[in-house]
Order: structure tokens, then C-alpha cells, then sequence
């Protein structure tokens, strides 16, 4: 994956993958600056962020932290440094005399850490399965940003806006899947390697398994309705608003993301 030229983001990167720099992290915040080149300012805001209470405690209280809870409360603010990133690189493409007829759209994708050297099917994957490879959000992209006519493109529209701009061939290639006549991604291809497939075709709505969620400036559309949640929408129809930024994870969103169990 490509490393970022933010020194902070390629820091929780390793904190989010490596159990050791974690520990030394939590052991000795100063000497992690000086080692990884992150500024005071950084280190501090990093340092707060993983020092407070378990964010999945019921009470709000833990006697105890696991890696898992430290690397949650890192991955809200990398989500916040991702979203608000997006948001900059709109902005120093706006030019007065284009912004009124042209809208620009961002992409991010997040990979687990993988090995291996072929394709890799994650079809009846679990959270707990993904987690024991560096979680859903161990790799990200940089941000991939695009301007587009239409105010409303659809995921899809932005999707290949993304491949056809960047590099000769798709930057990110996907596969499809069909279910009751709308097209869900199985697959997405890091880089044009190989596929990295979780097939949700195989799976029912009372299934667990990870499948490529995809979400709307950091929150899931339309995920609760009443006392069970619905059956995502098929990012070939789902429009956006102009300014929006797509992430795409490998995640099953349930009970312990807040989501409601389907009927």
C-alpha cells in the first residue's frame, strides 16, 4: 500500500498493526515522537485520544484495556483526520470560475494487513477474523478525489470516475455480484493486483459475515429503521450530495457498531 507524506497517519497505521509499537506507545509517548518523527502537537492529541476509558464499555469504565479497545479509539481519529483530509483536498480544487458547474466527490478504501500473494476469498469471514489480521482498517488509501457534472452521481458513477482518473488502468477495480436484480461489490482489486473477494451473494440476512461496506462521510446510510436494521442500498443506485466521501471497509456492521439485526 502507498505510505501517506503525514507522519501521523503512517504512525497509527503501525500502532493499528503492530502490538509492539503499541505497547511502546502506551510505555513511552515521548521516545515514540522522537522514533517516528510526529510533532509535539501530534503526539499529544495521539496520547489523549488512547488514554482515556474503554469507548465499548457499557459503563464507561474499564479496570483494563485491551489492544482492540486503544486501536478503537485510534480508529475514530483516523476516521477524523480521513474525513476532514477529504474535505481539504475538495477544497484546493475549488476554482471560481468551475465551482458553480462542476462537484467534486472523494473516495477512501481500507484494507486489513494480507500476506498473501494470490487472491484472497473472505466469504464467511467474521469480524473476529479480520481482526486477527490487523482489522478492516489497517491499510488506508490516499484520498481519491474527482469533480463530476452531475450534483448526484451515484456511488457507482463516482466508483468509476475514481478508476478512470487515476493511472492508466483502474486504480481500484471491483466485481460485482447480483441480488434480486441490484449489483453489490464482491470484490475489490487493491491496486489492480489481485481480488480481495467477500462474496455477501452466499449469505443471509441473519448471516455475520464480513462483506465491502461502504459509507457516507463516516456513517452508514440508512442502517436502522424501527427495532431491525435494512438491507443496504446496491451503490448503483445510491446517490450522493455533492462533497460527499465514500469509505469503503471490509466489515460485518453489527450489534457491537450499532447496528440493528436484520428481520
Amino acid at each position: 500500500m502507498i505510505q501517506s507524506n503525514s507522519k501521523l497517519l503512517n504512525y497509527i497505521h503501525l500502532l493499528m498493526t503492530d502490538d509492539a509499537a503499541l505497547h511502546q506507545f502506551l510505555v513511552d509517548p515521548i521516545q515514540a515522537e522522537e522514533n517516528h518523527g510526529i510533532t509535539k502537537a501530534e503526539r499529544a492529541v495521539l496520547r489523549r485520544t488512547v488514554a482515556h476509558l474503554s469507548n465499548n464499555s457499557k459503563n464507561g469504565y474499564s479496570v483494563a484495556r485491551h489492544s482492540g479497545s486503544y486501536r478503537r479509539s485510534l480508529r475514530l481519529l483516523q476516521n477524523v483526520l480521513h474525513h476532514v483530509g477529504s474535505k481539504m483536498v475538495q477544497d484546493s480544487l475549488k476554482h471560481p470560475e468551475t465551482s458553480e458547474s462542476t462537484y467534486s466527490f472523494s473516495m477512501i478504501f481500507n484494507f486489513p494487513n494480507n500476506t498473501a500473494s494470490g487472491p484472497v476469498d473472505y466469504t464467511f469471514n467474521t469480524n473476529a477474523d479480520i481482526d486477527k489480521i490487523g482489522g478492516p482498517y489497517a491499510w488506508a488509501t490516499p484520498v481519491y478525489t474527482v469533480s463530476l457534472d452531475n450534483p448526484n452521481p451515484t456511488v457507482q458513477e463516482v466508483y468509476d470516475a475514481v478508476n478512470d482518473k487515476y493511472f492508466a488502468t483502474p486504480v481500484m477495480p471491483y466485481e460485482t455480484v447480483t441480488i434480486d436484480g441490484a449489483e453489490y461489490v464482491k470484490a475489490i482489486v487493491p491496486l489492480g493486483v489481485y481480488p480481495l473477494t467477500a462474496d455477501l451473494s452466499k449469505y443471509t440476512t441473519s448471516d455475520d459475515y464480513v462483506f465491502w461496506f461502504y459509507s457516507i462521510n463516516g456513517r452508514a446510510d440508512g442502517n436502522i429503521s424501527g427495532n431491525s436494521g435494512n438491507i443496504g442500498e446496491s451503490f448503483a443506485t445510491k446517490t450522493l450530495n455533492a462533497g460527499d466521501t465514500v469509505f469503503w471497509q471490509l466489515i460485518a456492521p453489527d450489534a457491537q457498531y450499532h447496528f440493528l439485526p436484520c428481520n
